[in-house]
């Protein structure tokens, strides 16, 4: 892999209290935590071969 690189994003108060709370309960700092749920949803998205999933649902639907 590169280097890393520092993304700023927003959250609303909610998330942002959340997010707060279980880097306490864990132990863990917040930006672990999201990084952590960043990769988690992003596998999600990602079938077995590499290929996002949402590109493929689309083109069962597309008519050729």
């Amino acid at each position: 892999m590169g280097k890393n690189r520092r993304l700023v994003i927003r959250v609303d108060d909610r998330t942002s209290m959340l997010l707060s709370e279980l880097s306490d309960i864990t132990g863990t700092n917040t930006s672990v935590i999201v990084r952590g749920m960043i990769m988690r949803c992003v596998e999600e998205l990602i079938d077995k071969s590499g290929n996002w999933r949402i590109n493929n649902e689309k083109n069962k639907d597309r008519k050729d």
